[in-house]
């Protein structure tokens, strides 16, 4: 159920990129089942995973399904913190998990053109969400070309791997952590 893989390495941030991130917000430990984000509720702030893990889940035909497992490095919410919509996702912690918590207001002080001349940030978080749309995308593609293919399931389309689709926009495995 993990979302490890090759392309996490290539979708998100590199090395010191995220220290502005991790600078900007606070460190939070959380107990086990600790809720981050709630499928459909808002939320002004968005979280990446330093120590421990984050299960995101989605309501498919009225019932919770795990979809993914997000570990350290992962930036979590950010779409859903800067846009002001609802998670499409619940986001909540499978044992005692450390994030950095970073506000809104935060990141959009980060992103204040005199504060980021100095930075790479704003061109380091449109890297990242350009690659997570284009993984999305590709995988999305693959995803209808393996329902609409001939097959004796012809036609129908995984709705969890859709999920998984979704969820994987809202939980971004990027982040290299120094040591």
């Amino acid at each position: 159920m993990s979302d490890t893989n090759s392309e996490s390495e290539q979708i998100g941030f590199q090395g010191l990129e995220a220290e502005p991130l991790l600078r900007a917000g606070k460190i939070v430990t959380l107990p086990a089942h600790a809720v981050l984000c709630q499928q459909g509720q808002t939320t002004d702030r968005f979280f990446v995973i330093t120590a421990g893990e984050v299960e995101l889940a989605k309501s498919i035909a009225g019932k919770a399904r795990p979809l993914s497992t997000s570990g350290p490095g992962s930036v979590l919410a950010l779409m859903a913190a800067l846009d002001g919509e609802p998670c499409a996702v619940s986001m909540r912690t499978l044992g005692d998990t450390t994030v950095v918590e970073i506000t809104r207001g935060s990141l959009l002080a980060l992103l204040d053109p005199e504060v980021a001349a100095d930075s790479n940030l704003v061109h380091d978080l449109a890297l990242v969400a350009i690659r997570r749309l284009r993984a999305a995308t590709d995988e999305l593609a693959q995803t209808l070309f393996q329902a609409l293919r001939a097959s004796p399931r012809a036609g129908r389309i995984d709705v969890a791997k859709l999920a998984r689709i979704q969820a994987g926009n809202h939980a971004w495995p990027c982040a290299k952590l120094a040591a």
